[in-house]
């Protein structure tokens, strides 16, 4: 039986993130998300978007830099 596809792998990336996976499927998701640019692209989006939006917890606004990078980040995808 092969990895996880896509579908799963995108499914599962805030539990990556927070590093809730079992050891196993960990792996299992970073084999797929270095064999995978598409999944690649959007697990740095969702980095970006995490990124851009944290600094609303102190009542800043996200500054047009920020803002210009996260909008090309999505358009690439």
């Amino acid at each position: 039986m092969g990895g996880p596809g896509c579908a799963e792998v995108v499914g599962l990336l805030t539990d990556y993130l927070e590093e809730e996976l079992p050891a196993g499927r960990r792996r299992g998701v970073e084999g797929h998300l270095g064999g995978c640019p598409r999944c690649a692209r959007w697990l740095a989006q969702l980095r970006a978007t995490i990124a851009a939006l944290g600094c609303l917890r102190d009542g800043r606004v996200i500054s047009e830099p920020v803002l210009a990078a996260l909008r090309e980040s999505f358009r690439r995808s």
